[in-house]
């Protein structure tokens, strides 16, 4: 393995590690506070077709991260539009602090 894969690699693992807060609380909370439905499906597309690319190309750090990357938004995605309008206590507070 390339040193620059091994930097591609890494950086994946900081992208896990960044959905991976947003995703427990989406999951936990049942919240959606704060999210653009809209642009997680954006980039949940944009994933998508630059994933096509990185498997025609046989890049695999490009693969395993946009691999990540489409399930992480994809999820989000579908978490999201679940919980619509659904705001945790947390961010009421924050919205309403009364």
């Amino acid at each position: 393995m390339q040193i620059s894969q091994v930097f591609g690699l890494a950086g994946t693992i900081i992208v896990v590690s960044a959905y991976l807060p947003q995703l427990i609380h989406l999951q936990r909370e049942r919240c959606s506070a704060g999210l653009s439905h809209r642009a997680y499906v954006l980039w949940f597309v944009a994933s998508l077709l630059i994933l096509v690319h990185a498997i025609v190309q046989r890049d695999l750090v490009f693969i395993v991260l946009q691999g990540v990357n489409a399930i992480a938004t994809g999820t989000i995605v579908v978490l999201a539009g679940r919980y619509k309008d659904s705001v945790c206590a947390t961010h009421l507070h924050r919205f309403d602090p009364r």
